[in-house]
């Protein structure tokens, strides 16, 4: 189990860095901001919906225009605002007070009403109404692997029947290339910021950590007063048990690389009125 506080870590990146905390970009730095900089960080956001919108449509469902989304991890809305221009209603939930603060000023600032921000808790009991779309990008990372297992389940709940997700999640590391599969650990730990622990679960892994405590070192000089952003790597298999049991019948995975984290896109639609698959017969 994390011992770690991470809700606390991510306040105090809303308080000290809350764009530089979503986008590790220099131009995103306080010092830094001005209304260049904040433009091209939502425009990033704008980027990533359209593709994560024409992706649903292209792999799952060709008439998807969701009516309500929620956004897990919302931070100061860099996917929020996009999608509540696209949506007669949206959600966007974090742990960060500070963060949402920033989203809110963000969401007045460019005259969207149609868009609530709320504090996350672990059983998001903020939030009661079903979404159509569910989505949350670079953010289970940062999150111990069974605290957000048990978010997931939460967040497959709170879609709506034939609604769709898309939840980015890491599940190994670069430096694991070109060991054997049955000598990687059982369940790819996170990071735990010392050299010698990371030892005993492997050499490359050991490697990887000596370069994440000098990355980490040289992000402290930098501002960031040294608390580390944790890297969480899920294994999947119980995720995929959690959609299946929720309902979901189809999905779509795209792979992503976050600075030597390996990552999926899983996009899925809950369909529980619709068969599965079943072998050798291939559905109609």
């Amino acid at each position: 189990m994390q011992s770690h506080d991470t809700d606390r870590d991510w306040e105090h990146f809303g308080r000290t860095e809350p764009y530089w905390a979503v986008s590790t970009k220099e131009q995103f730095r306080q010092e830094n901001l001005d209304s260049r900089s904040i433009a091209e960080f939502f425009a990033g956001g704008e980027k990533h919906v359209n593709w994560v919108s024409e992706t649903v449509r292209r792999r799952l469902d060709g008439g998807f225009a969701p009516r309500t989304a929620l956004d897990f991890g919302c931070g100061v809305g860099r996917l929020t605002l996009p999608l509540a221009r696209r949506c007669e209603f949206v959600v966007g939930v974090d742990v960060s007070e500070s963060m949402l603060r920033e989203a809110r000023a963000q969401a007045a600032g460019q005259g969207l009403a149609n868009v609530r921000f709320v504090r996350g808790d672990d059983d998001l009991s903020a939030i009661r109404d079903r979404s159509d779309f569910i989505i949350s990008h670079i953010v289970f990372q940062h999150i111990p692997c069974d605290r957000g297992q048990r978010l997931l389940r939460r967040l497959v709940d709170l879609l709506a029947d034939g609604g769709v997700g898309a939840i980015h999640l890491t599940y190994s590391k670069a430096a694991f290339d070109g060991e054997p599969f049955d000598a990687w650990p059982a369940s790819a730990p996170a990071y735990s910021g010392r050299p010698l622990v990371e030892l005993r679960k492997s050499w490359s892994a050991f490697v990887w950590g000596l370069r994440r405590r000098f990355r980490d070192r040289r992000r402290k000089r930098g501002g960031s007063d040294g608390i580390r952003m944790q890297m969480n790597p899920y294994t999947l298999n119980p995720l995929l048990h959690v959609l299946q049991r929720a309902g979901v019948r189809r999905m779509h995975v795209e792979f992503t690389d976050h600075g030597g984290d390996y990552g999926v896109i899983l996009f899925f639609k809950k369909s529980a009125d619709e068969g599965y698959f079943a072998w050798p017969t291939p559905r109609e």
